[in-house]
């Protein structure tokens, strides 16, 4: 691992340079400490002298104050190096990163209060949201990435997760960094409980404020399908918790409650009055974070086009039992030519309290026995030849809510990859054509859609 940790000879930076050697010892990496010389520095000191003499004088003591340094954090595991350059501290900076091939850029945190990192920034910060490669932000009082104790074991790092493509850039350097070293690593999954349970259409009286073990275990098989096999050895945990109130407190508290050595979260870029209206959680975890090294990871950039043809293996098949819904099933089946799982599904339309998961209410609920002939109804669809093509056939009874909806959260809930439903519509139109409930799912679905026409459409 080459390591680029930048330097200004205050204490923040030796702390920051400090991590930069321990993290190499762990990864058999190397680090090269900068110092960037801001232009006019100079011009300024140069009223009465030679301009070109006093800027030799001064860079050589820069250089020769940074020899110092990187001789004295050298060991026989870890060479430092050192190098100067001029210009502003940001671009000059990532240039140095990107002209050595840098895996990581570590830098100290200013510490600054709220008001004065508002009025003249931070250089981590805004390498981290401008940066094209991983940045370690060190706070103040940080003295080394783990103690004395910390040798031999797996260093403790928690990764902040959100479901958002910011995160994929975070969880490539931590898959990158156990190849390295050794980590224990936790996986970190915040949500809002109310905008899940929304998702899902869950029901019933639901705990707000603590763990809902079905949001639970929804979050967990994708997070895991997420995540995959991490590469390199130490333990992987997954923690999903709901979060109220601001997601960087509660992130850092987690991580410091745990005694984490490195949190490690995915850098979100956003400029100008957005910026100011809706900062990143990663800008806030910049600003408040103290007594631990933060890692900033940009997104990746988009992809060229896809490399991988998606599977289809899951579908979801709702019929209201009409001739354009039971007419749409078979082609449910139809698009799973290497087999799979079609999830049959059915809504029993009723009001539902609002919200939904404050309490149940027993209008118009289904019974035992009506919910038994139904699923009966729903089995007698499937195609003859279901079986010998290797799909196997779920059926699913939805009490309460509008068709629409119950289709979106069933299809959230159920994870398939794609959903199949018939048209009601009769006329030339787009609106007409889908019909409202089948274009509802068309425009609220995150998963792909296909529309089965009716024969006279």
């Amino acid at each position: 691992m080459k390591i680029v940790c930048a330097v200004d000879f205050t204490d923040r930076s030796q702390s920051a340079a400090q991590v930069a050697v321990d993290l190499a010892r762990r990864a058999g990496g190397s680090v090269e400490l900068v110092h960037v010389m801001k232009p006019g520095t100079v011009d300024i000191l140069a009223v009465t002298a030679d301009a070109v003499v006093l800027e030799e004088e001064v860079r050589a003591e820069v250089e020769a104050r940074l020899r110092v340094e990187s001789e004295r954090l050298s060991t026989a595991s870890v060479p430092v190096t050192s190098h100067v350059c001029e210009g502003d501290v940001e671009p000059s900076l990532l240039a140095r990163a990107r002209e050595v091939k840098a895996d990581l850029i570590v830098t100290g945190s200013h510490g600054r209060s709220a008001l004065r990192r508002l009025l003249v920034g931070s250089v981590g910060e805004e390498i981290a949201r401008c940066g094209d490669r991983p940045i370690l932000v060190v706070p103040p009082a940080v003295e080394g990435l783990g103690g004395p104790k910390s040798a031999g074991r797996p260093l403790r790092v928690t990764v902040a997760l959100d479901g958002r493509s910011a995160s994929e850039g975070a969880l490539d350097f931590v898959r990158s960094l156990r190849t390295r070293v050794a980590c224990d690593v936790t996986i970190l999954r915040l949500y809002w409980a109310v905008e899940e349970l929304g998702r899902l259409g869950l029901t019933g009286a639901r705990e707000l404020f603590k763990p809902d073990a079905d949001v639970v275990a929804d979050l967990d098989r994708a997070l895991r399908l997420e995540v995959g096999e991490l590469p390199g050895r130490g333990a992987t945990s997954f923690v999903i918790e709901p979060s109220w109130g601001d997601p960087a407190t509660r992130i850092l508290e987690f991580a410091r409650g745990r005694d984490q050595e490195l949190l490690v979260v995915g850098a979100e870029s956003r400029h100008g009055m957005t910026r100011l209206a809706h900062p990143a959680v990663s800008e806030r975890i910049a600003h408040e974070a103290s007594r631990l090294p933060v890692v900033f990871v940009r997104p990746r950039p988009p992809a060229k086009g896809m490399k991988v043809t998606p599977g289809i293996f899951t579908v979801l098949a709702p019929t209201d039992f009409s001739a354009a819904g039971n007419q749409a099933v078979p082609f449910a089946y139809g698009i799973l030519a290497h087999g799979g799982v079609v999830e049959l599904c059915h809504v029993h339309e009723r009001s539902l309290p609002w919200p939904a998961y404050a309490y149940e209410r027993e209008d118009g609920k289904l019974t035992d026995i009506e919910r038994a002939r139904i699923e009966a109804d729903l089995r007698t669809l499937v195609p003859i030849d279901a079986r010998e093509r290797g799909i196997t056939t779920q059926v699913t009874v939805i009490d309460g809510g509008r068709a629409a909806s119950a289709i979106v959260q069933a299809a959230e809930r159920l994870v398939v990859d794609a959903v199949v439903l018939g048209s009601h519509g009769k006329g030339g139109a787009i609106q007409t054509l889908l019909g409202s409930v089948s274009r509802a799912v068309v425009e609220g679905s995150r998963r792909p859609v296909l529309v089965i026409p009716t024969a006279r459409e």
